[in-house]
């Protein structure tokens, strides 16, 4: 593990006690760095890439299952979760920011989430992009490398909520996997990613994750007078609803 990006500024905010130790609750988001991509090849509602909770749990994507997205459960120590905790104070995560991309027309959101609510948000930042993009950028290979290195958990992830958000789909190409939809109607929920979103919980958690294994992610699924394209996508300790999910604003 590196976060050698911020070693000194750690150090600096560490001995002046400005650092608060992270919170412990395995539930509580401590820190959270997500990609939205968007044209010309976006990638919908996908899992944030490194999300670290309470206790050193931390939480990544993992390889789908069908058209179920996958959480994988890693463990950090002690030692090193409060250094991802102090180095995001480090690398001045502890604000609201929008760093633009003025170079960039159709790029991705980077976007930093912090205990206690605080967002980062940058556009497109990259290893050559200087400056505060820059910084960003190193700050997310860092990360990378903490959840590469992190300890596997033997006991898989088991979401206590799915999201499935569909796109009506007017095409279906020859010999498509076609099926029922079994669960509520997408008319009227909530937008997300150009989509509809509806969240299945209780009895309805385990059908649908089994419909999803059973199915791939080219799998239409068919309501009364329409025909969806749909992604599951497990929600995570801290998301309660479609809400969320939905991007965040490029810009203030």
């Amino acid at each position: 593990m590196r976060l050698g990006i911020t070693f000194l500024l750690v150090l600096v905010l560490t001995a002046c006690g400005t650092t608060a130790p992270p919170p412990s609750d395995p539930e509580t988001l401590v820190l959270r760095a997500k990609t939205y991509v968007g044209m010309p090849s976006p990638r919908v509602a996908v899992l944030p890439e490194f999300s670290l909770y309470g206790g050193g749990r931390l939480l990544v994507p993992g390889e789908p299952e069908g058209a179920l997205q996958i959480v994988r459960e890693k463990r950090l120590d002690a030692g090193t979760a409060e250094s991802v905790h102090d180095s995001a104070y480090g690398a001045d995560l502890d604000r609201d920011e929008y760093v633009p991309n003025d170079g960039v027309i159709d790029g991705y959101l980077l976007v930093f989430t912090l205990y206690g609510g605080h967002q980062v948000r940058a556009a497109t930042p990259q290893s050559d992009s200087g400056g505060r993009l820059e910084e960003l950028a190193d700050f997310q290979d860092e990360l990378a490398d903490v959840a590469k290195e992190a300890e596997s958990v033997p006991k898989p992830y088991r979401p206590t909520r799915i999201a499935a958000i569909g796109w009506a789909s007017s095409k279906q190409p020859d010999g498509a996997d076609v099926r029922e939809w079994p669960f509520a109607a997408f008319a009227g929920t909530q937008h997300v990613d150009g989509g509809l979103c509806t969240v299945m919980e209780g009895d309805a958690l385990s059908q649908a994750e089994t419909l999803a294994r059973s199915a791939t992610p080219t799998t239409r699924w068919r309501t009364a007078d329409t025909t969806w394209l749909v992604v599951f996508r497990p929600l995570l300790p801290d998301e309660k609803s479609c809400s969320d999910l939905v991007v965040p604003r490029q810009n203030q």
